[in-house]
């Protein structure tokens, strides 16, 4: 087993498994690179090339399109004169030239580009010549192109959209681009999709994996095992203990045995608890033991369970993948270009190698591992073209002890690259390659020259290179600012990433500062380079505070992971946090431009016209001199060195980096100090643009406020501006043209008409003349105080502002200005026209009036809309109706929204009022002494005769309680003689209008609604309408109970705040009453709804069937089997036939009837919608079997 530290399994286990299914035999391109001898072995033409009188058209090329240019592969005699053509004829230069025709006539080929040779321009111009029209009636199939990084990736696919090469398909979602983003393969398959009707298998498929889905969240969802699992488990597994330990379940009522249980203290092992039936004489560590057990043989099986659902979801997810690849297939087939990242060719192996790519171009070839190119290459590759340069950055490995810097690793050399193996023929066949040597970016000899002498003693520079300006500010194009100050402190283990030098940070962003006050504002002009992370960091922070900092999305990734890995570490931020704090601006003007931000590694490839580099290492804070870590490699130092255009400042230590790196840094600094003058030394070197004698050297950042605020030097500008006055600013050179320099000097302008002078400063446009005078008379009549001079000049165009009242169109009256018109008016009073319900209309009037506008000759009736009163009606269940007004709707109110009231003494209902309740099946609590015990659930109308005694029971108080016999007694609140003045106050005989306190209650009964009111129990009875219901009367006693009333009562109120009446035993059999005639309605209502919303949609469907009976004959027709279908013989004269017929005997009609499994599955498809409805209709009527009144009916005649 091999462990994985330090980078994720993710990021290599597909090209891990495109090796590993990749057969040695049938590699391409063997021979060059694993020969089985030394020997020289010539490169052979690209085999589909070799019929014979192939030639490629270079046509595409010429600037010239009426020029004919041929390539005849097999012809080498010719090649050097062709090359010639193409650079007399197209825009590439010799060396291009020569590595296009190589490239084109050799089936493994070497482009090597020095930095900014045009190695894509390369690339590029070989697509259009493989892709030209006449060169692919012999070329078929789409052309591979790969490289290392998405963004790389993306800026190529962007050049062939610029040259019109528009048939591109990306692998992989991860491009940044917006133009790739349409290019991309899920994309261009979910258009496809959108297009064509999905298959059936893919429907089928994924409501299998939903299932499947289903079926794992609600086992991973539980987290605690129930008393249910283990239950299930003793029934099924070991169904000797499942009925035993059923049986012996808590008895809860028998509370004394429970109060009287002993715990056993016994310890037994499991082999004896295993044959022990009763829990109860099990001891709490042997109930546990035991449950362990149960526990650890369910979670087996549930792991089983859950490895089968996982096996079976990937053989699901492999049968959609398998259709979805064909999809994929096709759209790659169809496609002149594929592109992707090397990760997304192992990704995409299987489904690449399918589509068989002869031609694979290579770019970033330099910084692919060698494996990641191994994996992309497929038995049907016939032409390999590596673009890259192996002196530039080498393939990422996360081990550096196995890398070609590491002593250690120089035995493995895994970062090196197929192209750098080719290039130095190491185990490799000898492999011609072709060098571009015109660089067209760096400023001829001072930038150029540093790499020259260093790796490329060919390079060439182009003329443009030396049609650079010198940088404004500065003496030096290019300069080393050496200095000693040490390396912060490391206080992490975050190894080479964790390297900060504070006096570099400062020195950056006042650098940057400078250059931007000299003019360098456009975000290609500025870049900041460093070779560390964590430098990296401390730099973004502080030039955040002034400009617009843009990462690369590698750095920021990296960023967020470093800043995680320092949360773990309390010490990391401790006397940092604070680094740039005394970093000041030397100016207020505002510095919100944007500066690009990079470590090296992510600026491959890219470039700028001011490159500043911060170096970080130098003396540590013991003076010892420090190792310059992975800054001795000649291949970042090159990257580092090649990226600026016309001006590039380092800084560091020299005499470290001259120390630390022989073969790079030392040539380097002596370059840079034998020049004349010399361009290395301590500080910056600064220069007024606008006066050159100014000179000064900046070696602490804090300098630059002092010498250069502006940009420039102390003196005063005093340019002639076009306004004529002198600029008042100091020297800058940010902008010598002066076009956005404003002159507050006074303007010298008088004011055309009147001749007043203009106040406003200079810069400003004069405009109209605000010279004040007394008043301004308006045609109007009104008067304008304290006027100015141009509204005198043109009152005629003035709006009169004064507030006059008229009358709008609706004829209301309304304040607006004096200029305003009443047609753009909006009135705002109430309509207050009658509706048809009866209502004001609330709307403001100008909204009825936009909604009754009409044509022509048409009868004038106004539109009021819909009625904005609250209904306020009383629904059946006692709420009241919260809706707009529908009077004038012959509907009734709609379903009341409230929560449901109904409560007994057992539970309240908390379910919406518009659903029908369950009636209440406990024992009704209705007893007493006098009159026995209420045999009824406590949901039926009770049957025994109320009681008219006194309680006999004392209050909490002490006090006997004036209440009715069999009632909950209420609180001491109520007490006859504890009660309050409030209470007191109150009005219990509504009859006689007798206060509480007035009562003789030794003759009268109490009773306390649950709302706190009192009433006497004669008050109530009254109310109540008791007479309806029982023989007899309050004074005398009820003898008798009468049959219900059939008609629906009202739902019974307190007279005081009409909170309805509930939980009174002696009303129970009213109150309930009530209860059941509204749960019945609820119950009609409901099922009535369901019903016609069910008859709606057969209506719909059926219509909807008739129109796809000719497609289900035709389907039948299609389907029939040659063999006649046999009927069962069913044997169901014994069996009881249902009332209705299961929904799901319409789904098994071969069973009964003998059709086939193919006419069955069109027949069920046909009516599937029908069966839907049917099955809800049969749920209805098993659900209206009982209504609330039948299981009162049920309960009564039980007893």
């Amino acid at each position: 087993m091999l462990e994985s530290t330090g980078v994720y399994l993710e990021t290599y286990i597909h090209t891990l498994k495109a090796l590993q299914s990749t057969n040695p035999f049938y590699l391409p391109f063997k021979k060059y690179l694993a020969p089985n001898n030394k020997s020289e072995i010539k490169v052979n033409n690209p085999f589909y090339t070799r019929a014979p009188g192939f030639q490629f058209d270079l046509s595409v090329l010429c600037k010239n399109k009426e020029q004919s240019l041929k390539l005849d592969v097999a012809d080498e005699s010719t090649h050097d004169e062709v090359a010639k053509s193409v650079t007399n004829y197209s825009k590439l230069d010799e060396t291009q030239a020569k590595a296009l025709i190589i490239a084109l006539t050799h089936e493994i080929a070497l482009i090597e580009g020095p930095p900014s040779t045009g190695k894509t321009v390369v690339g590029i111009e070989i697509m259009k010549v493989l892709l030209a029209k006449e060169n692919r009636k012999t070329i078929s199939g789409p052309i591979l192109i790969i490289c290392f990084t998405n963004h790389a990736l993306d800026k190529f696919l962007e050049h062939l959209l610029d040259e019109n090469i528009k048939n591109i398909v990306r692998l992989g979602a991860r491009t940044q681009s917006e133009k790739i983003k349409d290019f991309n393969l899920e994309v261009l398959s979910e258009n496809r999709a959108h297009n064509k009707k999905m298959p059936y298998s893919i429907a089928v498929l994924n409501r299998e994996l939903k299932s499947i889905e289903d079926a794992v969240n609600d086992m991973t969802l539980r987290r605690w095992m129930t008393w249910d699992d283990i239950r299930e488990y003793l029934m099924i597994k070991e169904n000797k203990y499942g009925e035993s330990y059923d049986e012996l379940q808590i008895d809860y009522e028998t509370t004394q045995w429970i109060e009287n249980y002993n715990e056993p203290k016994s310890d037994r092992p499991l082999s004896l608890l295993l044959n022990d039936y009763s829990i109860w004489q099990m001891s709490r560590s042997e109930r546990q033991r035991l449950h362990d057990y149960w526990r650890t043989k369910v979670h087996k099986e549930f792991v089983e369970k859950l490895s089968k659902l996982q096996k079976r979801y990937e053989e699901k997810r492999k049968e959609m993948n398998n259709i979805y690849d064909s999809a994929s297939r096709q759209i790659l087939l169809e496609s002149d270009v594929i592109g992707a990242t090397t990760n997304e060719v192992a990704r995409y192996q299987d489904l690449i190698r399918s589509i068989k790519p002869k031609i694979i171009i290579c770019e970033e070839a330099g910084q692919i591992l060698e494996a990641h190119i191994l994996g992309a290459l497929t038995p049907s590759t016939q032409h390999l073209i590596l673009i890259g340069d192996h002196n530039q950055l080498r393939p990422r490995i996360s081990t550096f002890s196995l890398g070609m810097d590491s002593k250690t690793g120089r035995n493995y050399q895994l970062d090196k690259s197929l192209f750098e193996r080719l290039v130095n023929s190491d185990r490799t066949s000898k492999v011609e390659k072709t060098q571009l040597l015109t660089q067209r970016r760096m400023r001829k000899g001072e930038i150029s020259d540093l790499i020259r002498y260093t790796l490329y003693p060919n390079l060439i520079d182009d003329e443009n290179t030396a049609k650079y300006s010198n940088i404004r500010g500065a003496q030096h194009n290019v300069y080393f600012i050496d200095h000693r100050h040490p390396e912060d402190k490391s206080d992490s283990d975050m190894a080479i990433q964790s390297y900060v030098n504070t006096y570099e940070v400062k020195m950056v962003v006042e650098m940057v500062k400078y250059f931007v006050r000299n003019g360098y504002t456009k975000p290609e002009d500025i870049t900041v380079l460093t070779p560390y992370l964590g430098q990296m960091m401390k730099i973004k922070e502080a030039l955040a505070k002034s400009f617009v900092v843009v990462i690369d999305e590698r750095d920021a990734q990296n960023i967020i992971e470093m800043e995680e890995e320092q949360k773990e570490n309390e010490n990391d931020k401790k006397g940092k946090d604070n680094i740039v704090k005394s970093t000041n601006a030397a100016t207020t003007k505002s510095l919100n431009h944007q500066v690009t931000l990079r470590t090296i590694d992510n600026f491959q490839g890219e470039e700028a016209n001011i490159v500043i580099v911060s170096l970080v290492r130098n003396v540590t804070t013991s003076g010892d001199y420090d190792s310059i870590g992975f800054l001795k490699s000649s291949n970042r130092s090159n990257v580092l060195l090649s990226r600026a255009r016309e001006g590039m400042y380092l800084i560091g230590n020299s005499e470290l980096m001259a120390t630390k790196s022989e073969d790079i840094w030392d040539p380097v600094i002596k370059m840079l100090k034998t020049r004349n003058p010399p361009q290395i030394g301590f500080g910056m070197p600064i220069v007024c643009d606008q006066h050159p004698d100014y000179k000064n050297i900046i070696t602490e950042p804090e300098q630059f406020k002092q010498f250069s605020p502006d940009g420039g030097c102390h003196k005063k500008c005093q340019v002639m501006l076009n306004c004529g006055h002198a600029c008042t600013y100091k020297c800058h050179s940010d902008d010598p043209k002066h076009i956005e320099i404003k002159c507050f000097q006074p303007c010298r302008k008088s004011q055309p008409g009147c001749g007043h002078t203009c106040p406003k400063p200079c810069f400003e446009t004069c405009g109209r003349c605000d010279y004040p005078i007394s008043k301004v008379k308006l045609p109007c009549d009104h008067e304008i105080q304290n006027g100015r001079c141009w509204q005198n000049q043109d009152k005629e165009r003035l709006y009169c502002i004064e507030l006059v009242s008229k009358k709008l169109n609706c004829e209301h009256y309304r304040e607006i200005q004096c200029s305003e018109s009443v047609k753009n008016v909006k009135c705002r009073d109430k309509c207050k026209k009658l509706l048809k319900c009866g209502h004001e209309c609330l709307n403001e009037c100008s909204e009825c009036q936009k909604n009754s506008i009409l044509p022509e000759n048409s009868k004038n009736e106004s539109k009021h809309g819909e009625c904005k009163h609250i209904c306020e009606r009383l629904l059946f269940c006692g709420h009241i109706c919260k809706q707009y007004c529908h009077m004038h709707e012959e509907n009734d109110c709609p379903p009341c929204e409230n929560k449901c009231t109904v409560s007994c003494e057992h539970a309240t209902c908390n379910k919406n009022c518009a659903e029908p309740c369950d009636v209440c099946a406990e024992k009704c609590l209705w007893k007493c002494e006098h009159q026995g015990k209420c045999e009824l659930s406590c949901g039926a109308p009770c049957y025994r005769l109320p009681c008219n005694e006194r309680c006999d029971k004392k209050l909490k108080c002490g006090h006997r309680c004036a209440g009715i016999c069999g009632e909950t007694c209420p609180s001491e609140n109520f007490c006859v003689n504890c009660a309050s003045e409030k209470v007191k106050d109150q009005v219990p005989d509504v009859i006689m209008g007798t206060k509480f306190s007035e009562i003789d209650w030794n003759e009268e009964r109490m009773i306390v609604l649950s709302c706190g009111h009192v009433y006497t129990m004669e008050t109530m009875d009254m109310l109540v309408k008791m007479e309806e219901y029982y023989e007899g009367s309050t004074g005398g006693g009820w003898t008798s109970i009468k049959v219900l009333p059939t008609s629906s009562k009202n739902i019974i109120k307190c007279p005081a705040c009409r909170a309805p009446v509930k939980n009174i035993r002696r009303y129970g059999r009213i109150i309930n009453k009530y209860t059941l005639d509204v749960q019945n309605i609820k119950f009609l209502k409901k099922y009535s709804d369901e019903h016609n919303e069910i008859t709606k949609q057969v209506i719909i469907y059926e219509e909807e069937m008739r129109n796809g009976r000719i497609q289900l004959i035709n389907d039948l027709y299609g389907s029939m089997l040659k063999e006649v279908a046999t009927f069962e013989n069913h044997n169901t004269v014994n069996k009881k036939s249902s009332e209705v017929t299961p929904y799901d005997y319409f789904e098994n009609i071969e069973r009964y009837h003998g059709f086939s499994k193919a006419i069955n599955k069109i027949w069920v498809n046909h009516v599937k919608i029908l069966l839907s409805c049917y099955q809800k209709l049969t749920s209805i009527i098993h659900n209206t079997k009982m209504s609330p009144y039948k299981k009162v009916e049920a309960a009564v005649s039980s007893l």
